[in-house]
């Protein structure tokens, strides 16, 4: 900036040193014209924002976990359980029919998401959570067939994987909430279950 002000005014110093008139211009009013014409040249930078989520292709009803502080909207007539998972993690299983909980292979068009709370250290450090996923996962056999970082309501950060498993594929989202991990997990119909898992978003209320 400091240089194209120095342009300006010697530009502007040498076309009045050649004008036929004598009277020069007083220096702050150079630097005045010349910051202006910069900064008529300069357009403002505004922040991306980020686009609304659609409405949802389904009537939904929301979850809302207060102690774990997030909210999630899913069908109306799935249903949900919560576990405890000991001292460490809790889980809360949609349905979108009870009977398929603990099925290995889902009927067509039926989805299952878990939504997991861990507490792993070192808190809130999403990305380091997230390599010891993916590290996991290799073990496993799985196969990272999308991975997307994901901005979702209220500026919440998460990264969203579609995984290919030896029996099946399935979606994940990670985020960090405080000091907690928060993994959504689903199978079977994953065009539905990426619509949920996009509809996560934290609470004020803890």
């Amino acid at each position: 900036m400091k240089q194209m002000i120095l342009m300006f005014t010697l530009l502007i110093l040498a076309t009045t040193a050649c004008a036929p008139t004598p009277t020069a211009l007083p220096v702050d009013s150079v630097l005045s014209t010349a910051t202006a014409a910069v900064a008529d040249t300069l357009v403002p930078t505004e922040a991306p924002v980020n686009p609304k989520l659609p409405a949802a292709s389904f009537e939904s009803q929301t979850y809302i976990n207060e102690e774990v502080g997030f909210a999630l909207d899913y069908p109306v007539g799935w249903t949900v359980t919560e576990t405890l998972l000991g001292d460490r993690g809790k889980q809360i299983q949609f349905l979108s029919a009870p009977e398929i909980a603990d099925l290995a292979i889902l009927p067509e068009n039926a989805a299952r998401l878990t939504a997991t709370v861990y507490q792993w250290d070192p808190k809130n450090d999403l990305a380091a959570y997230i390599a010891t996923r993916k590290t996991a996962w290799e073990s496993s056999g799985f196969t990272i067939v999308e991975e997307i970082p994901v901005v979702l309501d209220l500026g919440l950060n998460a990264v969203q994987f579609e995984l290919k498993t030896p029996d099946s594929s399935a979606v994940v989202l990670i985020t960090a909430l405080d000091d907690q991990y928060l993994v959504l997990s689903g199978e079977g119909n994953l065009p539905l279950v990426k619509e949920i898992v996009q509809r996560l978003r934290p609470i004020s209320v803890r």
